[in-house]
């Protein structure tokens, strides 16, 4: 393939990724999915960075974000994508190179605990904190510790999550999906 054709099959390629990425962002707008979609709608990115190259991937993600912004209402979700799962899963391919697994891990829970509070603060600049801790007013003012708490364990439950799909799709879809785009 001419250098002229990659280029555009990469645009292409990461337009459908990107577009697809939009479109799951939009089931956030079902309330118990405002967390779980912009998960899954980040490993969709990943996936460029498997056929292509983690630039790509980011370009994927800095478009998703920026359609998000326009399109998608729920605006928590579009924070924990923008802040955290979009570019996440990408950022575990160059996080994997540290080959310490503790010292990888403690990193990867500053990335994540990092993001949650820029993403809160920002949320709370646009929403009231009565809003942005909607649900959990049983807990009273120990809820941001506990949603913390909570937020830490869904953390460990994803990383173990991406570990696994990451390696169904090296064996089952990746194979597949090279075929058909060679």
């Amino acid at each position: 393939m001419t250098k002229k054709k990659n280029i555009a099959f990469n645009v292409a390629f990461c337009g459908i990724v990107t577009a697809f990425s939009v479109i799951i962002m939009y089931l956030s707008i079902i309330p118990s999915f405002a967390y779980a979609v912009p998960a899954l709608a980040g490993m969709v990115i990943w996936t460029v960075s498997e056929h292509m190259n983690v630039k790509w991937a980011y370009l994927c993600y800095a478009a998703a974000s920026l359609l998000s912004l326009m399109l998608i209402p729920e605006f928590e979700a579009n924070m924990f994508f923008i802040f955290f799962f979009g570019y996440y899963p990408t950022l575990c391919i160059l996080l994997e190179k540290i080959k310490n697994k503790v010292l990888r891990f403690i990193i990867k829970l500053v990335i994540f605990n990092a993001a949650v509070v820029i993403a809160f603060n920002l949320t709370l600049l646009v929403l009231s904190a009565e809003e942005a801790l909607e649900g959990m007013e049983d807990f009273g003012e120990y809820a941001i510790y506990i949603f913390w708490g909570i937020g830490n364990a869904a953390f460990i439950i994803y990383e173990f999550s991406l570990r696994v799909i990451k390696n169904a799709y090296d064996k089952v879809l990746k194979p597949k999906i090279s075929a058909k785009l060679k």
